[in-house]
């Protein structure tokens, strides 16, 4: 992680007075790197520090994770609020038009900050993510779909229930394998970034969680992904189990000027997993 780069971080106030943390990193043209649900700029890591040297690398934290706090109103644990955040980040530091790069629900954050803010968006990277709901693929199928159902009214009706539940498995050696083994490449990832991923995941309140995906399980951007004319590089993993390759191929197919990358043995974290590989596909393709 060598090297002397400009450096500014700290919080921000958004649309509705809420304080979002922010980060920028290195100088030259401007990527923004949008990261997944219950997940952290640790997604991005390796790009970022390979990046900085000649962009200007910009992150922020979603609402309710890690250094930006719960918002007084939950129902803006929202990917609507996501993408306001997003612009106020940008209008703050003064960056007319930037580079995105998505991963997992930051796809959704990107694809829709491009919809309504075009002007503001040279080109997208979208890894890993889903045009609309990810619990009607995740493990291949919506098997998943009516738990959360009951997981989501629960934590609606009876939260002290569910924040027992999350403090039995913050713990837990299972969290640990079970994200390893539905996340990663457990064969490439470093085993220190899978640990590090869980202790975020399981340190996450609940109500974040739920709140969050509850809004992105309604997310659909298929009826309008034509309207999308920027420059897009999806990136895929032939092994995904959380959003499959088929919903990076159904992207491909309605972005009008998209291209698509399937990285052989990728998992759901391929910027992780396969840094240096992510890392020229997206050099190759800012510059292009």
């Amino acid at each position: 992680m060598g090297g002397n780069y400009p450096l500014n971080f700290g919080t921000l106030t958004s649309f509705d007075g809420a304080p979002i943390f922010y980060c920028s990193e290195g100088e030259g043209d401007p990527l923004v790197f949008c990261y997944g649900i219950a997940c952290s700029t640790l997604h991005w890591t390796y790009q970022i520090d390979y990046f900085r040297k000649n962009h200007r690398c910009i992150w922020f934290d979603y609402r309710g994770h890690r250094h930006t706090p719960i918002p007084a109103d939950l129902d803006t644990l929202s990917i609507d609020a996501s993408v306001r955040d997003l612009k106020a980040v940008l209008d703050f530091l003064e960056i007319e038009s930037a580079v995105l790069l998505g991963h997992s629900m930051g796809v959704s954050v990107a694809l829709e900050f491009a919809r309504r803010y075009p002007k503001r968006v040279k080109k997208l990277v979208l890894a890993n993510g889903t045009a609309k709901n990810p619990l009607d693929t995740l493990l291949g199928g919506s098997y998943l779909a009516p738990a959360f159902s009951v997981l989501s009214r629960l934590e609606k009706e009876k939260p002290e229930w569910i924040e027992r539940i999350w403090k039995i498995q913050e713990k837990s050696r299972i969290t640990v394998e079970a994200l390893g083994l539905l996340g990663f490449n457990t064969n490439l990832a470093h085993p220190d970034d899978i640990r590090t991923y869980s202790g975020q995941v399981a340190s996450l309140p609940p109500v974040v969680l739920t709140r969050m995906m509850d809004d992105y399980r309604h997310f659909d951007a298929t009826p309008w992904l034509h309207e999308i004319l920027q420059p897009a590089l999806i990136i895929s993993g032939e092994k995904d189990r959380v959003t499959p390759a088929e919903t990076q191929k159904l992207m491909a197919q309605l972005l009008p000027n998209s291209e698509l990358f399937t990285v052989n043995q990728g998992s759901h974290c391929v910027p992780l997993d396969q840094a240096d590989l992510v890392n020229l596909l997206v050099e190759r393709f800012i510059k292009a």
